[in-house]
């Protein structure tokens, strides 16, 4: 594209994965922590990729520590819809607890 005497250089990135919460939050978390890995994985352009995998990971260990918690503890709750939600309200708690510790807060 030429504006004004300048070549510009147009791209399109087809089939990058969002970074989504957990990226986000390992990212904020290395560039405070680990400024020294941020800045290598930026300047490489693998940074984007690599909080995606974490967020990936992230919604996969989530999902699992949910399901197990849950098949432990539903049958307590019978058919009320109030003990339901507060289980999984508990539950999601409990498992995002566990992933900031074992993955978005971590060196990767």
């Amino acid at each position: 594209m030429q504006e004004t005497g300048t070549l510009f250089c147009e791209t399109t990135v087809i089939g990058e994965k969002s970074v989504g919460k957990y990226g986000r939050m390992w990212m904020a978390f290395m560039k405070e922590n680990h400024y020294g890995r941020y800045r290598s994985l930026m300047r490489f352009g693998r940074l984007k990729k690599k909080a995606a995998d974490v967020n990936e990971e992230a919604y996969e260990l989530l999902e699992t520590i949910e399901e197990r918690w849950l098949s432990k503890h539903i049958s307590k709750a019978g058919n009320s819809f109030v003990e339901m939600y507060k289980l999984r309200t508990q539950a999601r708690m409990m498992a995002e607890e566990v992933v900031l510790s074992r993955i978005v807060r971590q060196y990767h």
